[in-house]
């Protein structure tokens, strides 16, 4: 069995984006450490509906690749792939603790600061006197 079998089931009729993207980062990292799983990438694709959700699989997939692969690079040759494996997708998709926003690390699955963080379409912008006056020169 797999690490990606391991920890997901791949009996599965329907997934939603966010469980499709959280799989095809898996199946990135699994990758970068030799397993791949090639039926199972392309099942997770073909389930979205949407070329638009299908694009966010394949990108999910290459950053799981890419942080599988650097964090491979960063640890000892004697490290086991499951060792990596388990660093990459704890600290990627496993929700023990909630990111704090002010934090400078960041997961995958995060949404962008732009649309998680908006403000509130009430909320007016703090005017600057200077903003809203003649320059000194026209008065």
């Amino acid at each position: 069995m797999t690490l990606y079998e391991d920890r997901f089931d791949t009996d599965w009729d329907q997934l939603g984006r966010d469980e499709a993207m959280e799989r095809a980062f898996a199946l990135g990292v699994a990758a970068s450490l030799g397993e791949h799983n090639e039926n199972e990438y392309e099942a997770i694709r073909q389930a979205m509906g949407t070329n638009y959700d299908a694009s966010i699989v394949e990108l999910a997939y290459g950053e799981g690749k890419q942080k599988g692969t650097k964090r491979k690079r960063a640890a000892d040759d004697a490290t086991d792939p499951e060792a990596v494996w388990e660093a990459v997708i704890s600290a990627e998709l496993d929700d023990a603790e909630p990111a704090d926003r002010n934090d400078a690390t960041s997961r995958a699955t995060d949404l962008p600061s732009a649309v998680s963080d908006r403000p509130e379409m009430t909320d007016q912008p703090d005017r600057d006197p200077e903003q809203t006056e003649f320059p000194d020169f026209l008065k």
